[in-house]
């Protein structure tokens, strides 16, 4: 399936808000609402689209610390490290990566007190070369 302008749209407006209306997909798109509806089903069964989801603001919820986590691991301990992360109730996503870093995860905190714990954790960690922590605004 090659994609128009129309299956962009839908994808883009969807993606701005999954709570869009298909007619109001519609009217910009300048189709019928089945038009959308037939598109959005085929998407969906392309694979295109997986799934429909909210997005949190984590502060609205008690978490003010938000931090992007870059860490340099020795070779052959990268799977151990993503599972001791996965273990950590402040992060909330780990993965390996390619480049100056080997692991990069998000971690939420209530305080920066509970951060510098994460941190301090993290940097006891058998494998951890070194840590980059970036702290969202």
């Amino acid at each position: 399936m090659s994609l128009d302008n129309t299956d962009i749209t839908i994808m883009r407006m969807l993606q701005k808000d999954a709570r869009t209306s298909y007619t109001d997909i519609a009217k910009i798109c300048e189709v019928s609402v089945d038009t959308i509806i037939k598109r959005f089903q085929k998407l969906q069964e392309e694979g295109y689209v997986r799934q429909s989801t909210i997005i949190l603001d984590p502060r609205n919820i008690g978490y003010q610390v938000i931090a992007n986590l870059s860490m340099g691991v020795e070779p052959g301990k990268i799977n151990e490290v993503l599972k001791f992360l996965c273990g950590q109730k402040e992060v909330i996503f780990a993965t390996s990566c390619m480049g100056e870093y080997n692991i990069f995860a998000i971690s939420l905190s209530k305080t920066m007190e509970e951060m510098n714990n994460l941190k301090e954790k993290i940097h006891g960690q058998d494998g951890i070369i070194e840590t980059q922590m970036s702290i969202l605004d």
